[in-house]
């Protein structure tokens, strides 16, 4: 048996999880007699402690049982065949499972390699996925569909309603100069719905020049310049309403559909982090390592390992969304150690960051061990963290400076 690194938490049945919650996740499920009722499930293994399972979203939510699970022992171990047993998450609602956050040896199961092969190659469309402003405008069972606003003839629209706002203000001068009491005053008038349609589409991406764009799933009524099936132009409206921001989505059918191409430089520091070599032994236990941090210059190695990345779909996808969308934004990065919020793992990433003129966004990372959040530790810090191993605190030996060479005092 495995053993399986994560956090004890209460178990929930499968309904109560959002899609975004348990999406390339793990399940450790319990242990329960109707599984073999369900299509697909017949030959699942009998197992008095549970199941390892993988949840993943193919069109529709999915599970798929991997292996054997013992929650209480925190072990795991994968059926013989490589083959999982899938079926669709809405057909077990009331399924109890504990959620496991990845790590780097069970993401390494076949069957969830091949998963994530598939949604990095659609990196680009999933990256929407992980905006939650638009979790309202989802289809409960498919939320790669969403609901969007199309209206024929905005001009005529806003015309209609001028025209109704201006009745209302006639009635309110009229009721005023009446002294009317308040209950008695006209009601302000509704956006009249004649000209709105709602269609769905599907495919939702960011786009060049700050917009989006998606594949319509319905016709557009009223115009033959879109039909379903077509791209379109799509543009993301936030609305504010008594303190609460609300988005939609409108169809732009006469909008140009953007391309998707990606133009990024290296930012260029005003001065660079430094290039160090930390040694670091823990006096309790065997433990040491050497952490090699920092970069020089531009660094054409790592920049070359980070666009590697991104063309792969490798990336955070907030950072993603940005790096399509903005027209001028450069990537920062610099090789820095993180620490495990839960296990104490010490791992060197690329920390990255996107810059814009408005704004800066970092990547995030977790732990490949237990696979919960990392936190990036500061050079002043380095000398005060506690052992992975014992969590007793570390030795800094060394600070040596270092090359592709190899380190030099």
């Amino acid at each position: 048996m495995n053993k399986l690194k994560a956090k004890k938490i209460k178990r929930h049945m499968l309904k109560s999880y959002e899609f975004w919650q348990i999406d390339e996740k793990f399940l450790v499920v319990s242990p329960d007699k109707k599984l073999f009722l369900q299509e697909g499930l017949e030959s699942l293994p009998d197992s008095e402690s549970g199941y390892l399972a993988y949840a993943y979203l193919d069109r529709v939510l999915k599970i798929a049982f991997l292996g054997i699970a013992d929650p209480e022992e925190g072990s795991y171990q994968y059926f013989e065949s490589e083959d999982a047993l899938v079926a669709p998450a809405a057909l077990l609602p009331q399924m109890l499972v504990m959620v496991v956050k990845p790590t780097l040896e069970l993401n390494r199961h076949p069957f969830v390699q091949g998963v994530l092969a598939l949604h990095e190659g659609d990196a680009l469309k999933r990256s929407t996925l992980a905006l939650r402003s638009l979790d309202p405008l989802r289809d409960p069972l498919e939320p790669e569909i969403l609901t969007a606003c199309f209206i024929r003839d905005e001009a005529k629209k806003r015309q209609a309603y001028d025209d109704l706002a201006d009745g209302f203000r006639r009635k309110l001068e009229d009721a005023e100069a009446e002294d009317f009491v308040t209950e008695e005053l006209p009601e302000p008038p509704s956006v009249p719905d004649d000209y709105i349609n709602f269609v769905r589409i599907k495919d939702l991406t960011p786009a060049n020049h700050g917009t989006w764009r998606a594949v319509l799933l319905d016709n557009l009524p009223g115009t033959r310049l879109k039909k379903k099936g077509d791209d379109a132009a799509i543009s993301l409206v936030t609305i504010t309403e008594e303190e609460t921001e609300y988005t939609v989505l409108f169809v732009d059918h006469m909008a140009p559909v953007e391309g998707t191409g990606i133009r990024v430089a290296s930012h260029k520091p005003s001065r660079l982090p430094w290039r160090l070599a930390y040694e670091l032994a823990c006096s309790d236990c065997p433990y040491r390592d050497t952490f090699f941090l920092g970069r020089q210059g531009d660094d054409h190695h790592i920049f070359k390992e980070i666009l590697d990345e991104i063309r792969s779909g490798k990336i955070d996808p907030l950072i993603l969304i940005d790096l399509v969308q903005s027209d001028q934004c450069e990537l920062d990065f610099s090789r820095e150690l993180y620490r495990c919020r839960n296990c104490g793992t010490l791992d060197v990433k690329n920390r990255l960051r996107l810059i814009r003129e408005d704004k800066s966004l970092s990547s995030a990372y977790n732990c490949p061990s237990c696979g919960e959040r990392m936190s990036l530790v500061k050079r002043n810090q380095i000398a005060s963290i506690d052992c992975p191993d014992c969590r007793k605190p570390l030795n800094l030996g060394s600070e040596k400076q270092w090359s592709k060479g190899g380190i030099s005092k």
